[in-house]
């Protein structure tokens, strides 16, 4: 990535000048004045433009003078302009200008949102996408190109701090930062930890998902058992009441069914004298029925006997035919044959009679099937009856029905909410996969280390600021833990405490540059090459407020000292590697540390005594 600011607008509230300020690439851009007059709020500016979610710009003379903040800078070669209303109450103003382009317009009008510009953003920075979930908070947090300005941002109010790189607190996302930075961090390095933590995380997620399936499953067996169990037993209950026979159904309803009509007749035949009544009355009818059916039965006997007659009629004159045919050949009497013929005669008269046939009414057989299904109904109600009749008299067998009655209305079938049995299958299969794939995950963490540790080191062994106990050390940032650490030769444990805060600036410079050195290489496409350091005077000019005040000679060497690192830095990285790199640094120091350094350039002075500051001055008066 190839990114640097050209420069800071501020447009005022009242008839005053927009102020400009301008910026070079590939040059320590240099801000440097007495205190209070606004250089910290050089940073402030710049991030509330690249979109900040809150403002931290000092809302006494600066924000109650200003109207619109702009910042002008190239992206990849493609030159960009951008301005925010100023904020209202220390809330950030959502509306905004953005434009490609070196100029800003003679008017400016709000023509997106930065929800719209944080999604350009992320496209024109190359930010990956990755999204990060909270669980206890049940919330998630998309990765943006906010997420790695952190890493250029040295800020005063962690410079000369004991062991924190990272200002979390500037950028005020809290939860972002609290949760993700060790993400953001591998992110931003290479690390393809950052990888196996997504397949982690994936696999949690994948299998609470599957373990909940599985206790669902659980569950719903332990309940389906339960279920089928009671049933069962309602069953037997039904059976032994009389109800029914052993059925070889689950019917619930069907079975309360019967079971409702069953008290519903045990109040009707509670007197057991209409019991009696309609005892009488069903055998009446079931003996009506009977005799109706024993004469259909006479019926159909006559009827066969008659078939069985007329085919026994005509097999008798088959022996008279053939006596007839041959009657020549045997008898020579003429009485005889006329009996003979008159015996034929006869045969064939009944023959003719018998081929009359005689048929049964068409629907004899149906009327008949009805009578025999209307008696079998009369038995099984006089069955039923005489059981009613026996349970008449038993409070017992009423109260037994009627818990029988409320058990089958409770009795709920479970019914399963959960996956199919494929999709339980599938989300099987890819919780073994994502084990699997953890299992066989070889990580570059250690490499990236290394790496990280051996661009520290070159900056680190260049120097000659801190203090000489710890120049033979070797500087290891453990990511983990989020801090550099210093190893001397003879000690195998890691030094945190290295003591004055001069020791702790030398350490934040050594990283930061080691760091930008590091990503260069590595060709990140998304961390800008771009370095903001806030005054790494702080240790050495912590009670002064001129910035021409004198300090200490031992100071002055090592304040130096600190100034020809970045020098190194740059000329490593412009110089040699022919890479773009940009630095702006707020001073409280005077240019005669850094005057003789090709790489610096002092860009503006604020003193009270010129320029006033960051505010033109006939503004800065009246607030």
């Amino acid at each position: 990535m190839n990114f640097y600011i050209r420069q800071i607008k501020l447009w005022f509230k009242q008839n005053v000048k927009p102020k400009v300020y301008e910026f070079v690439p590939n040059k320590i851009n240099v801000i440097t004045g007495d205190s209070s007059t606004g250089k910290s709020s050089i940073l402030r500016i710049i991030d509330y433009c690249l979109l900040s979610e809150r403002s931290t710009i000092v809302e006494d003379v600066i924000n109650q003078n200003v109207k619109w903040y702009g910042l002008a800078f190239s992206l990849n070669n493609v030159d960009y302009v951008i301005a925010r209303k100023n904020p209202q109450n220390e809330t950030a103003e959502q509306q905004m200008f953005f434009s490609e382009g070196k100029e800003f317009p003679d008017e400016l009008q709000a023509n997106t949102n930065r929800g719209e510009l944080l999604l350009k953003f992320n496209e024109l920075f190359h930010t990956p996408k990755a999204t990060f979930r909270i669980d206890k908070k049940k919330s998630e947090v998309n990765l943006n190109f906010r997420h790695f300005l952190i890493f250029s941002y040295l800020t005063e109010d962690i410079i000369a701090t004991m062991n924190t790189y990272f200002d979390s607190n500037f950028f005020g996302s809290k939860i972002d930062f609290e949760y993700f930075l060790d993400d953001f961090i591998k992110i931003a390095l290479g690390i393809e930890d950052a990888k196996q933590d997504e397949l982690k995380k994936k696999y949690a997620e994948e299998k609470k998902k599957m373990e909940a399936e599985y206790k669902k499953r659980d569950d719903y067996a332990k309940k389906k058992q339960t279920y089928e169990k009671t049933l069962l037993r309602l069953k037997d209950k039904f059976v032994s009441l009389e109800l029914g026979e052993d059925c070889l159904f689950n019917d619930v309803d069907f079975m309360l069914r019967i079971v409702k009509q069953g008290l519903q007749k045990f109040e009707q035949y509670s007197d057991n004298d209409k019991i009696m009544k309609d005892l009488d009355a069903l055998k009446e009818k079931r003996k009506t029925l009977t005799a109706q059916i024993a004469k259909y039965n006479s019926l159909k006997r006559e009827y066969e006997r008659y078939q069985n007659l007329s085919k026994e009629q005509g097999d008798s004159l088959v022996p008279l035919n053939f006596l007839n045919k041959h009657i020549e050949e045997v008898l020579d009497y003429e009485d005889t044959k006329l009996l003979v013929q008159n015996l034929r005669d006869s045969l064939l008269k009944i023959k003719e009679t018998c081929e009359q046939k005689i048929e049964l009414p068409e629907n004899f057989e149906q009327h008949y099937k009805d009578l025999i299904a209307q008696k079998q109904a009369v038995d099984s109600k006089i069955i039923q009856m005489d059981k009613l009749s026996k349970n008449a008299a038993s409070v017992r067998w009423m109260h037994e029905a009627v818990k029988l009655k409320v058990d089958f209305e409770n009795l709920k079938e479970p019914k399963f909410k959960g996956l199919t049995d494929s999709e339980y299958i599938n989300l099987q299969d890819e919780v073994n996969d994502l084990s699997d794939k953890i299992s066989r995950f070889i990580s570059n963490k250690s490499e990236i280390e290394a790496g990280l540790d051996d661009a520290i080191n070159k900056y680190y062994g260049s120097q000659i600021g801190i203090s000489a106990s710890y120049n033979s050390c070797r500087p290891h940032f453990n990511i983990d833990e989020r801090m550099l650490m210093l190893k001397s030769p003879d000690s195998k444990f890691y030094k945190r405490n290295v003591g004055s805060k001069s020791n702790y600036m030398f350490m934040h410079l050594c990283f930061f540059l080691g760091l930008h050195d590091f990503l260069l290489n590595q060709d990140n496409a998304f961390v800008p090459n771009f370095l903001f350091i806030d005054q790494p005077s702080i240790p050495y000019y912590a009670d002064k407020t001129k910035h021409n005040e004198n300090i200490q000679n031992d100071d002055e060497k090592k304040l130096r000292d600190a100034f020809c690192l970045m020098n190194h830095f740059m000329d490593s990285i412009v110089g040699l590697k022919k890479r773009d790199f940009q630095i702006i640094m707020i001073e409280h120091a005077d240019s005669k540390y850094w005057d003789n350094f090709k790489y610096f350039e002092t860009r503006y002075v604020f003193t009270e005594d010129k320029d006033f500051g960051l505010i033109p001055k006939i503004l800065a008066r009246k607030s």
